[in-house]
């Protein structure tokens, strides 16, 4: 029996109202459900440390799956993450963003701060076709990556005509 797509994905962040307000700006994401979260139910589920309470704002796109839930724990102020992201764990979070919509992104998310690490770049991958992509690091200094897609006809047609440029 399959599992379901991604319902959502957590995010620890050191604020959760400048997170929340970052994504709605940068992704165009809409607040849902804003809760708090703490006691023997929730640190016994997700083997928590006795005494560990959260704020928590889940944000959505333009679907129900794959929505984003931003927790700010109680004394969490700090990164861990090494600067690569080389540790176990999410490496990180992919937006698939329209082609002609991905450069008016780029320049969003600097307005609101992120780190770009490159301008939209367009790359060939074998066997699949061009992407245009780039990543930035939010607020919090989350690795987030925007593409833009080739569509399943394209990636069949490359494959069909042996993978060329």
């Amino acid at each position: 029996m399959p599992v379901s797509e991604v319902h959502h994905v957590a995010i620890t962040v050191s604020d959760v109202e400048r997170a929340a307000d970052f994504y709605e700006r940068a992704l165009g994401y809409r607040r849902t459900l804003r809760t708090d979260v703490g006691g023997p139910g929730i640190e016994v589920s997700l083997g928590l440390p006795a005494g560990t309470t959260g704020k928590v704002q889940y944000l959505q796109g333009p679907s129900r799956v794959g929505q984003l839930e931003l927790i700010e724990w109680n004394g969490v102020t700090t990164r861990t993450a090494t600067g690569g992201h080389l540790e176990l764990g999410p490496f990180l979070l992919s937006f698939e963003v329209p082609l002609d919509e991905i450069h008016e992104l780029h320049r969003r998310l600097v307005e609101l701060g992120a780190d770009c690490l490159t301008a939209p770049n367009r790359v060939l991958l074998e066997n699949y076709g061009h992407i245009t992509a780039f990543a930035a690091r939010d607020l919090d200094g989350n690795l987030l990556e925007f593409v833009s897609l080739p569509s399943r006809e394209e990636i069949l047609a490359r494959r069909r005509d042996g993978g060329g440029n």
